[in-house]
């Protein structure tokens, strides 16, 4: 007997029972009748087992090769030996280190949209064995300047000190003679930086791959492209009316 039939028997005979007992009623358990325990029959199939879908086991053992290729220009990574189960986490620290760039400065697109590092390759709907992903750094713009700039300065400090101290005519001349030059020259100098900043702030507004870069930030932060797109117009003709 199985635990179905069992049971629809068992509901079957209280169901042909009479209820005619009070609602405080208390049965006596020594008026029960004798009854022998009853064994459920062993099943005659095992419980089944969890098996891992097949679609999992080929995304684990399928290889996919990713190029990341920056926005701004530079060097194409090529990663290889990737899965459809590697996360963007994953590809963002392989390229850190082949690049030498910080990791969370850095951020991948597919099909120009973000894509969040917690996400598989398989869950943003890659199935073929190559993926093109795009890199955007974040900040990129403000740190070059100053890494041009600081190896002149570590440059020019040494040799201004070697030409000057051997002779001591020469001391006398440049006490004499070079006070007014240099401090027109530092002058001029300082009149040219803001001018310099001025410049490649205009031309960084004025292209277009400012407001891309800005257009997929808001896209990430907002998870909203179209908004997105909005506010960048926005910004845009403000800045054009200015």
């Amino acid at each position: 007997m199985s635990e179905v039939t069992f049971a629809k028997s068992f509901l079957a005979t209280l169901d042909k029972k009479p209820i005619k007992l009070p609602a405080d009623h208390v049965s006596d358990p020594r008026k029960y009748p004798a009854q022998s325990p009853y064994t459920l029959p062993r099943p005659t199939h095992p419980f089944p087992r969890k098996t891992v879908p097949a679609a999992t086991q080929e995304a684990k053992q399928k290889t996919v090769t990713a190029t990341l290729k920056p926005m701004r220009g530079g060097e194409t990574v090529t990663l290889a030996d990737l899965t459809l189960q590697s996360t963007i986490h994953d590809i963002k620290t392989q390229y850190a280190q082949q690049s030498s760039q910080p990791q969370d400065k850095i951020k991948l697109l597919l099909n120009k949209k973000p894509a969040a590092d917690l996400k598989t390759l398989q869950e943003l709907g890659v199935a073929g064995e190559t993926v093109e992903l795009s890199v955007m750094i974040m900040g990129a713009g403000a740190a070059t300047p100053t890494a041009a700039t600081t190896p002149a300065v570590e440059k020019s400090e040494p040799v201004a000190p070697s030409t000057a101290e051997p002779p001591a005519v020469d001391k006398m001349d440049v006490d004499e003679k070079t006070p007014a030059p240099s401090s027109e020259k530092a002058q001029a100098e300082a009149e040219a930086k803001p001018e310099a900043q001025a410049n490649t702030a205009h031309q960084i507004l004025a292209s277009e791959e400012f407001w891309t870069d800005l257009k997929g930030f808001l896209s990430q932060r907002l998870r909203d492209d179209q908004e997105a797109g909005t506010l960048v117009q926005v910004f845009r003709e403000a800045h054009a009316k200015q």
